[in-house]
């Protein structure tokens, strides 16, 4: 049984003997090794009581402030699948399209559980979930619900409002999760591995037009300097654009596939479900790119995309078909 009136005397003993001791003049060697004995523990006794940091209160894009669990466990971030594996982060469930995640990702996500994305994130299946944290990229992903609603399930950060932002967005993110310095390293490296390819396309091809094409029943669209890995293609690795391109996520009839006479390289979206490009029209076998034979196929899962580990994979695609 625990005696208080005893605890009690034997702590007023020691107070007053450290009293004393701290008291003592600095002849006595002995003393003075008693008083910096008991003053050294002190500190130490009050840091091993001070508690880890459980939240942080941060502003998101639309200036609500958000209680972040200082170590989140259990995230659910759709589309920033390739932000949080860059950063070591893996989601409790997963971004897909008509039930099909991003498979460029699934070594590292294969056993995560697959989102609904039909329309948006919906506050009751993220709440299925139990997550800890909801990151959104931006409110264009809470048309099946309000942040209220969101938040009510979990804390909620609206990353940015500028979605095409993907750098200034993985760096949020990263200060987000308590992970900057992963996110400056995986941009270095990026940077590096894009500083590279450019100028090995540079030296092997000179200065080329490319366009990256997604092929449609009735026409195409091309991606511009602005759009996903457009941006890459322009901006990154250097390609120059072709006259015909307009905006920067644009429609074209057939009949215009005339006017890409210009053009050096012609990147074609594939993947499941993908529209086929029109080879059989005589306006595409008469375009120069597919008479040299430099048409290729680019998987929407990575080249619909832009971030760290896709651009990487583009640029490891375009190395590939260019520098051969």
């Amino acid at each position: 049984m625990f005696h208080f009136k005893k605890y009690a005397t034997i702590t007023s003993v020691l107070l007053l003997t450290t009293v004393f001791l701290a008291g003592c003049g600095a002849g006595n060697d002995t003393k003075q090794a008693g008083a910096g004995a008991v003053t050294s523990a002190q500190p130490t006794s009050s840091a091993a009581t001070q508690k880890p940091e459980t939240e942080k209160m941060l502003t998101d894009a639309m200036g609500h402030t958000v209680k972040v669990p200082a170590q989140p466990q259990r995230i659910i971030a759709p589309f920033l699948e390739d932000a949080l594996t860059a950063l070591g982060v893996k989601p409790v469930a997963q971004w897909s399209a008509a039930g099909q995640p991003q498979q460029y990702l699934q070594k590292e996500l294969k056993d995560v559980a697959i989102l609904h994305m039909e329309g948006g994130l919906k506050p009751e299946e993220a709440l299925s979930y139990n997550p800890d944290l909801i990151i959104l990229t931006s409110e264009a992903y809470m048309k099946n619900g309000s942040y209220e609603e969101f938040s009510k399930v979990a804390p909620t950060y609206v990353l940015s409002k500028d979605e095409n932002d993907w750098r200034g967005n993985f760096t949020k993110l990263g200060e987000v999760l308590g992970k900057s310095s992963e996110a400056d390293q995986a941009i270095k490296k990026l940077d590096q591995k894009l500083t590279g390819a450019k100028e090995q396309i540079r030296i092997k091809a000179g200065e080329k037009t490319a366009v990256l094409l997604q092929a449609g029943d009735k026409g195409y669209k091309l991606f511009g300097a602005k759009f996903y890995s457009g941006k890459l293609l322009y901006e990154g690795l250097g390609f120059k654009q072709p006259k015909l391109l307009k905006g920067d996520y644009e429609t074209y009839s057939i009949e215009t596939l005339a006017q890409l006479d210009d053009v050096d390289y012609i990147f074609v979206l594939s993947g499941k479900g993908r529209a086929k490009p029109p080879v059989d029209n005589p306006l595409w076998m008469q375009l120069p790119a597919v008479k040299q034979g430099h048409v290729y196929e680019a998987d929407s899962g990575h080249w619909f995309n832009q971030n760290v580990i896709a651009n990487q994979l583009i640029i490891d695609d375009v190395l590939h078909d260019v520098i051969k």
